[in-house]
């Protein structure tokens, strides 16, 4: 399952990045990202799930962290905030894989 999970690591970083620049070729400037992201009850529905699988995460993290021991899983948030969950997921399940096969 490790390479399984950094192999989603690898691709969840680059997927939402190629469709954003995808976005930005098709349109310059990032200025309607927000009200098509809002634009749609699709959209809407969409984002507001990532929203909320994101804010479950956290504390999944957190708590998955302190009972393992994994440092710096602090970093992951800001992975998430910043790349997305499509990659900080997979990219902390490849970590805890990493730990309990090191625990074993």
């Amino acid at each position: 399952m490790k390479r399984f999970y950094l192999a989603a690591a690898i691709v969840g970083g680059i997927t939402p990045y190629a469709v954003y620049f995808g976005y930005l070729a098709y349109a310059p400037g990032a200025s309607g990202a927000l009200s098509l992201a809002w634009g749609s009850p699709i959209a809407a529905a969409t984002l507001a799930d990532f929203t909320i699988s994101c804010i479950v995460f956290w504390p999944f993290l957190y708590a998955e962290s302190k009972r393992l021991g994994i440092r710096y899983w602090w970093a992951l948030i800001p992975a998430n905030l910043i790349i997305g969950l499509s990659f900080a997921l997979p990219a902390f399940l490849y970590v805890r894989e990493a730990k309990l096969s090191q625990q074993q």
